[in-house]
């Protein structure tokens, strides 16, 4: 696949975020346990059927399993319908259907109405995971202090109990990412009944003896969100360049930017190209995906293009996803959708892409006329999908700075997207945690379920051939376990590593 293409696509996937399906009006919440328990099931059945009908796994010859995981996703969710008696028993059916899928761009999410109040419970203290631990990062508990050691719980490892209570309900096991992301939700009571709150949990401080400590389980304070986000993420840091001990220090906490952060992205290439000759005599440079959630590959590529030069980059991407096709769907749901964002691109302006979105769309209309399960997009789009790029500028100096790129665990989507780009370059180290991952399904559109209370996760389109495989994820090369993820922690790994 031509690096343009995959640059576009993710450029439209950012276009896409624009909602082209209506806002739901709630629809009543139910008065009895029975009829949530009865709303529950046929929410659920409707997520497998729309997933059914539009899902490419239904066809996709390198994912034989997928139907049979399809089904074992409404098995799991309906077992627990059964029990449902309230809008959080419905949430934690609902995402249980989704974790079974284990695909974060499928599955269903609750869409609970205000009426509804978030339950978010803590016990005093908020626990985050590093490397192969549990740990207390903030503590307002009297006996439990930051950098003590979650061993157990109720007699139970805390491994097992992460897996058994955080991971049925959300995230993969399998991912290390994941752990650093999802690790800290053991020790949070969110209302689901499936997950009674833990009663005692055993604690050690580094060289002394282990203590049990009773959990009193209170409403978690809007003051203490800091130091939950500031766990697996540090602190956050505004789009942009700052310089930091002779350090190129670029941070890119969001390729999903609002006006104001595009307006920062915007910023940022000018700062990259007039300071471009001290970047090439930095002692460091550093790409910092601290919170990042993913959004549009547009903005990394950009950054890519403006250190190490455009031609090369599109030059060793082309190498590199060289044999990668990308398949869509041609569901019925699935097409219609793609056509309408015809109107869609032209209403914002985005004009150039026009004749790719037609064609895309077209050739899915056929597809599906004629029973083919997909369209293959092919050469007869690459010329309209190039005329979207700028043109080709005069080569840039060769850059030869180390370049780190600090990965949090939950990086996955356009983040993952960005490493791979950043990758490309034999200067590059990684840093930080794990990664998380991606299937190969991509480009998501959501569909109400009938109760208007939740929305299935539709991914158009599957890569084939992707160098990144199904579930691979990136470890770092620096891997930073120490609890504080702040910029300066980070910066002085960064600076200890250049010494070596």
């Amino acid at each position: 696949m031509d690096s343009a293409i995959k640059v576009v696509v993710f450029i439209l996937a950012f276009v896409w975020s624009a909602a082209v399906f209506p806002v739901r009006v709630y629809a009543t919440v139910p008065a009895s346990a029975q009829e949530w328990a009865e709303l529950t099931r046929q929410d659920i059945e409707a997520a497998y059927q729309i997933t059914a009908e539009n899902h490419p796994g239904m066809a996709d010859r390198q994912n034989p399993d997928f139907r049979q995981q399809l089904l074992q996703a409404k098995t799991n969710a309906l077992l627990l319908s059964t029990q449902v008696t309230d809008a959080y028993g419905y949430e934690a059916a609902i995402d249980r259907f989704s974790t079974s899928l284990q695909d974060g761009h499928a599955g269903a999410y609750a869409t609970l109405p205000d009426s509804v109040p978030a339950i978010r419970r803590w016990p005093g203290f908020n626990t985050v995971w590093r490397g192969d631990a549990l740990w207390v990062y903030y503590s307002e508990q009297t006996g439990v202090t930051a950098g003590m050691q979650v061993l157990s719980c109720e007699g139970k490892p805390v491994e097992s109990l992460i897996k058994d209570r955080v991971f049925a309900f959300a995230g993969q096991a399998g991912q290390p990412g994941h752990w650093w992301s999802y690790g800290g939700r053991l020790l949070l009571d969110d209302g689901n009944p499936f997950n009674p709150p833990l009663k005692q949990c055993q604690l050690v401080k580094s060289g002394a003896e282990a203590v049990d400590i009773t959990l009193n389980w209170v409403e978690r304070p809007a003051t203490a969100m800091q130091h939950v986000e500031a766990a697996y993420n540090g602190d956050k840091l505004a789009i942009g360049l700052t310089w930091l001990q002779d350090i190129a220090w670029i941070a890119m906490p969001t390729f999903s930017p609002d006006a104001d952060e595009i307006k920062l992205y915007e910023s940022l290439f000018s700062s990259l190209e007039q300071q471009r000759s001290l970047l090439l005599q930095a002692k460091a440079i550093v790409l910092d995906l601290r919170h990042n959630q993913g959004g549009s590959s547009y903005w990394s590529v950009q950054v890519a293009s403006a250190l190490w030069g455009k031609k090369r980059v599109e030059s060793l991407g082309n190498a590199l996803f060289r044999n990668t096709e990308v398949w869509w769907f041609a569901s019925r749901g699935n097409t219609a959708y793609v056509k309408s964002l015809y109107d869609v691109l032209k209403a914002q302006g985005q004009t150039t892409m026009l004749p790719w979105i037609q064609a895309v769309g077209q050739g899915m209309q056929k597809s599906l006329e004629t029973g083919n399960a997909f369209y293959v997009e092919g050469n007869d789009t690459e010329a309209d999908v190039a005329s979207v790029l700028p043109d080709p500028t005069a080569e840039l100096p060769p850059l030869h700075a180390p370049v780190y790129v600090i990965m949090p665990g939950q990086c996955a989507s356009a983040c993952l997207d960005a490493v791979d780009v950043f990758s490309l370059f034999e200067n590059t180290k990684l840093a930080g945690a794990p990664s998380s991952a991606d299937s190969t399904y991509m480009d998501v559109r959501f569909e109400p379920l009938p109760s208007g209370l939740g929305k299935v996760i539709i991914p158009n389109k599957v890569y084939v051939n992707r160098p990144r495989a199904n579930g691979q994820y990136y470890t770092p090369a620096l891997t930073h376990n120490e609890l504080d993820w702040s910029t300066q922690a980070l910066l002085q790994k960064v600076l200890s590593d250049i010494k070596k």
